[in-house]
């Protein structure tokens, strides 16, 4: 009988809990909690578009979830981010409006400037967008971003501006005016950074083994491409990528690698489709199917330093025909 009497009085008290925290506003009770930062930050963070104003012109977009904890791992000093030095939330000093500890940078500019001057003395601040582009040019990312270049949609946007779906009212208002406590504010960031799974992209074993290329096949032999082999490749250099999932966040956006300018699809159209053997009169600046080719082919082994074949080999890709007798 007393064990039973402890066990509703255990499950009392988890309801009293549950009911304090909703009535909080902290929103759904979090079951796991996210790995600590080496740090002690916050593991992750909503960052709120703070301003003077009780509706900042900023309110129009959705809050950040910032997750420091992955983030921290990626780089050996905090003052990366925090090129001050002093280890504050960025909000600090940028806000909406901008004010004069953040030398009237707003936190719009603050987070998406990529024209950042070097300075002299001091650490050169880095907003997110530049410093994602950094890693863009690097070689892990370079052999697709050296030619395709990310859309400035609203997807793109969406990947950052996620929001929180327990937030009420009153905590973004909070969250506005720098006022939201942080245990509620990492309640909700950790949410949003626990309830996200990584994408299942398409895989080389769903793409054909071989794709024939022979649309241009007169002075040469049909080039054969390992259209697999290529797959798995960007397959493997996206795999432990947390950035690259992050903004793929769709199975077939590997197929953009190549196929760029079309609508996602596993089933893509050829590239004859868009580019013609001759220049049309009608797209002057579009390359032809030859150039096409080899703008892709070459351009994406040159920005990832592949060795071979050399630019100057044709007959790697594609033999020579041997020259037809004459009867």
């Amino acid at each position: 009988m007393r064990n039973g009497t402890t066990l509703l009085l255990l499950a009392a008290m988890a309801l009293a809990g549950a009911a304090c925290l909703t009535a909080w506003g902290a929103g759904p009770v979090v079951a796991a909690s996210l790995e600590p930062t080496d740090s002690g930050a916050p593991s992750a963070m909503v960052i709120f578009p703070v301003g003077e104003k009780p509706n900042p012109k900023g309110v129009g977009m959705k809050p950040v979830v910032f997750n420091h904890l992955i983030h921290e791992k990626k780089i050996e000093d905090c003052v990366t981010c925090h090129h001050t030095g002093d280890p504050v939330s960025c909000t600090t000093c940028h806000t909406v409006e901008g004010k004069a500890e953040g030398n009237f940078v707003t936190l719009e500019r603050a987070m998406h400037a990529t024209d950042i001057a070097r300075r002299d003395k001091g650490n050169t601040p880095q907003s997110c967008v530049s410093c994602h582009e950094q890693q863009l040019r690097q070689r892990q990312c370079a052999g697709c971003h050296a030619l395709v270049k990310p859309a400035r949609n609203a997807a793109w946007c969406a990947v950052c501006h996620t929001g929180a779906p327990s937030m009420s009212s009153q905590q973004m208002q909070q969250g506005m005016a720098g006022k939201l406590p942080q245990a509620q504010n990492e309640a909700l960031a950790a949410e949003v950074a626990l309830a996200k799974k990584p994408v299942e992209y398409l895989t080389g074993l769903q793409a054909p083994y071989k794709v024939v290329i022979d649309a241009l096949a007169e002075q040469y032999e049909p080039s054969v491409f390992t259209h697999r082999r290529h797959v798995s490749s960007l397959m493997e250099r996206i795999s432990d990528d947390k950035l690259a999932q992050a903004f793929h966040t769709r199975p077939e956006t590997l197929c953009s690698t190549c196929h760029h300018n079309s609508p996602l699809s596993a089933t893509p159209p050829k590239c004859g489709n868009c580019h013609t053997t001759n220049i049309d009169p009608k797209n002057p600046t579009r390359p032809t199917l030859k150039a096409a080719y080899h703008l892709q082919c070459m351009g994406c082994h040159k920005a990832m330093k592949v060795g071979r074949p050399l630019n100057t080999d044709c007959t790697t890709c594609h033999k020579q025909r041997a020259p037809q007798r004459a009867d």
